[in-house]
């Protein structure tokens, strides 16, 4: 009796063991598809696009918008968004780039302004993008443009 309550509990904590080691391993598995698929997302983002920006200060501007990669798997970095000076961080998630607010300074000024906003990537080619900035008041834009 006793060496068959010794067998059973050798072989529950063989399966035990067995069942952890899979389980551990398929969560690996999954955490790397997972940053695979933010990577790829980030991805789509990443190249220059050209971009007509209207803002309703009556501004309008035409400039290549560049977006590299960031420090992190689901960061970009935007440059050449006018009127900033600055690059302009932003995430990654799935086709929406969202950008937080920070401080940025605008071209050709020593002083800076707190800049927000979220865009959208549709068929990996146009971009559409809306933020806004406080300069002497608030200001909207939105730009829209296609990758080059």
């Amino acid at each position: 009796m006793k060496k068959d309550i010794h067998i059973s509990i050798r072989r529950f904590l063989f399966a035990y063991r067995y069942r952890f080691l899979v389980v551990t391993l398929l969560f690996m598995y999954s955490c790397d598809l997972l940053d695979d698929e933010v990577t790829s997302s980030r991805q789509a983002f990443i190249g220059s696009f050209e971009m007509i920006q209207n803002c309703d200060n009556n501004a309008r501007d035409r400039y290549t918008l560049r977006i590299t990669a960031g420090s992190s798997s689901n960061e970009v970095l935007l440059t050449g968004i006018e009127p900033f000076g600055d690059e302009i961080i932003a995430t990654v998630t799935g086709n929406v780039l969202t950008i937080a607010s920070q401080s940025i300074r605008l071209r050709g000024q020593t002083s800076s302004v707190n800049v927000s906003g979220s865009g959208t990537l549709t068929d990996g080619t146009s971009l559409d993008i809306t933020f806004r900035y406080n300069f002497g008041g608030s200001v909207s834009c939105t730009t829209g443009g296609a990758k080059l």
